[in-house]
């Protein structure tokens, strides 16, 4: 798994950031890496966000590759007919 330093000032930014946002994805990928700052194991990080085995190690590779703002990166799916 994917160690990552949190620093004080960014476990206070995903403590403020993980309620108020307005999409409840980006809450839950808030709430699970404030998790893992905490020290709180991958099992149980999944059961309390209800998040898939797969996504919680993608949600630590977002926050590794671009911090707070890459959790809080959506991309909407939009196909577009020719």
């Amino acid at each position: 798994m994917l160690k990552i330093p949190f620093s004080a000032a960014a476990v206070e930014a995903l403590r403020y950031g993980r309620f108020p946002h307005p999409d409840p994805r980006v809450q839950v990928r808030l709430e699970a890496v404030y998790l893992r700052s905490q020290g709180v194991g991958n099992g149980e990080i999944q059961r309390l966000c209800g998040i898939a085995k797969a996504s919680f190690p993608r949600y630590l590779a977002a926050y590794a590759s671009g911090g707070i703002e890459e959790l809080k990166r959506i991309e909407h799916y939009r196909p577009h007919s020719e």
